[in-house]
């Protein structure tokens, strides 16, 4: 009787024994699915935040510059929607963050077998002289540099220019389609020069446009 007893109190330590390990294993599997489902939750509200309430940084307004200065390029609209033949326009706008700047350089790229660029426009331009403002329709390239003598412009969406297109064929992009060239810190692309005596290129991202064409 005592060795089944014995045998009886063992089987009984080992099935409390797997049946703990077991809830270890569920207590493992329910705080990792806990820290995930809080994760992707963080995720879809930073995103909801950063796609539908927070503002723009290309729109922000700064009521002191940024140290590094900085400026930016943007297109606006950033998205249109058109008919094969329609004419419409695209602003060139810059937001000096706050600082002064002499020099602005547009270069920009399009779709030239989708739209065609008709010409542009520097009526309403926050700059005064014209240094180029060229249409390379071969290259689907456009070059619009301005500026304005000590202490230049400050703005937060100030006008650079106007583009004015006429659209040739459909199209649905999943990226922009006029888009400024850009590469940070070079001088050989878009630029937007501060009033520093310098030369001091401060241009620091720039966002182009998507052009629907039906």
């Amino acid at each position: 009787m005592a060795d089944n007893f014995n045998k009886e109190n063992g089987n009984g330590i080992k099935t409390v024994s797997a049946l703990q390990k077991k809830i270890s294993r569920l207590r493992v599997f329910v705080y990792l699915f806990l820290a995930i489902s809080v994760l992707m939750t963080c995720v879809s509200l930073l995103w909801i935040y950063s796609a539908f309430i927070a503002e723009s940084p290309f729109e922000t307004y700064y009521s002191t510059a940024p140290t590094p200065a900085k400026a930016l390029l943007y297109l606006s609209p950033k998205e249109g929607n058109y008919k094969v033949g329609d004419e419409f326009s695209v602003d060139i706008l810059l937001n000096t963050a706050g600082s002064d700047v002499v020099v602005s350089a547009a270069h920009l790229s399009y779709n030239k077998s989708k739209m065609e660029a008709l010409s542009i426009n520097l009526s309403g331009s926050i700059f005064e002289m014209t240094a180029e403002k060229e249409i390379n329709a071969k290259d689907g390239k456009i070059k619009i540099t301005l500026g304005k003598p000590t202490p230049g412009v400050k703005a937060q969406n100030g006008k650079v220019a106007t583009v004015n297109f006429r659209a040739k064929d459909k199209t649905r992009p999943y990226t922009d389609n006029v888009y400024f060239d850009f590469t940070k810190g070079s001088a050989l692309y878009s630029t937007v020069i501060l009033d520093d005596k310098q030369g001091t290129n401060i241009l620091d991202a720039t966002r182009g446009a998507k052009i629907n064409i039906e």
